[in-house]
């Protein structure tokens, strides 16, 4: 399909459908595709094919008008293609995008089964099975721009749809309420926040390292240390630090309440995951931890990579080190202390 033509059809579709299904940081990356189209198309009614990890995510950030919420079994099981297909050939969506690439099969293959006119997404090894309108990467690293070659190619720019279209102030004030009424977090405190450990040890800074680095953010650099995070190993490994100084929060934030958090926060300090893939949207300064996983596809344009040249990293997805996690050995707090400081001075920046 001609691209001036498929423009002139999305932007009088009465239907979209985007799919994006689970993974939090896939998700969130996509949104600024949900906000172009909201404004590209804005008689459209737009729906968000997503599975239950993802839908928090979908719910909270995105204005969509309708979200099909989709059993994860069923979605990667080959068995139930057809059925799932059938579903949602009956809605008769006018425009279909995503943004799997090439090695999703059967996402290609959903989408061909919607039967929708304008079906965007990631070619096929170049054969342009699934698509009429194949997205390029171009010269994109990281996902936020691979998944924002999407706008690029309607004629839009993803920079300028970054955003989260249901934060608002009155949001963020009563957020600050909270802060100081729960946990005597102020609005004028100086707090540097902290998503340090994985459940996963590959993926996981080293925990005998934190008691360090919390005295250094508060004697150094003079911040209040906030810890965040999901994992009941890290609420607890909190919980025995508050005596300390430090603020855990660990558990207990919405993913919206995580994203005013990190809008406030004088500096983030985190390992590869959600919370740091969220600095994006809200453009604070950052340094970002890499151990095992390739910082070209997720780093953030507002964060300072901080990692260790090792001749074995990165080797994500390995789940089992057998150098005794030197990636991570090597980045201690000392460095990052040091990092830190410069980027709050802007000395060597």
């Amino acid at each position: 399909m001609e691209l001036k033509r498929a423009v002139e059809l999305i932007a009088r579709a009465k239907r979209i459908l985007l799919i994006k299904t689970n993974l939090l940081g896939d998700v969130l990356n996509f949104l600024p595709v949900a906000n172009f189209l909201r404004k590209f198309s804005p008689g459209a009614r737009i729906s968000w094919l997503v599975t239950g990890r993802g839908y928090p995510l979908v719910s909270e950030f995105s204005e969509v008008d309708e979200i099909l919420l989709l059993n994860e079994r069923l979605l990667y099981n080959y068995g139930n293609l057809w059925r799932v297909g059938r579903w949602l050939r009956e809605k008769q969506f006018d425009v279909l995008v995503t943004s799997y690439q090439e090695e999703c099969f059967l996402i290609g293959s959903l989408a061909l089964l919607s039967r929708a006119p304008v079906r965007i997404g990631y070619n096929l090894r170049n054969r342009g099975w699934f698509f009429n309108m194949v997205v390029s990467k171009g010269e994109a690293e990281r996902r936020i721009e691979i998944y924002g070659q999407i706008v690029n190619l309607l004629g839009g720019k993803w920079q300028d749809y970054v955003y989260v279209p249901r934060a608002s102030e009155r949001g963020a004030e009563d957020f600050a309420k909270r802060m100081e009424m729960e946990f005597g977090l102020k609005r004028n405190d100086s707090f540097c926040v902290l998503h340090l450990f994985s459940q996963k040890a590959t993926r996981s800074w080293r925990w005998e390292y934190g008691d360090e680095l919390i005295r250094g953010i508060q004697k150094e650099l003079g911040l209040i240390p906030v810890l965040v995070g999901s994992e009941p190993e890290v609420w607890r490994w909190g919980e025995a630090r508050k005596k300390h100084g430090l603020i855990n929060l660990t558990g207990q934030l919405s993913l919206l309440e995580l994203y005013y958090l990190l809008s406030r926060a004088k500096l983030f300090i985190g390992i590869d995951s959600f919370p740091l893939q969220l600095m994006e949207f809200s453009r604070g300064k950052a340094i970002a931890l890499f151990g095992s996983t390739d910082p070209r596809e997720a780093q953030v344009s507002s964060a300072e990579i901080l990692r260790v040249d090792v001749e074995c990293a990165p080797c994500w997805p390995r789940l089992i080190c057998e150098q005794d996690y030197k990636c991570w050995r090597l980045l201690t707090p000392e460095r990052i202390l040091e990092t830190a400081k410069r980027i709050l001075t802007g000395v060597g920046a």
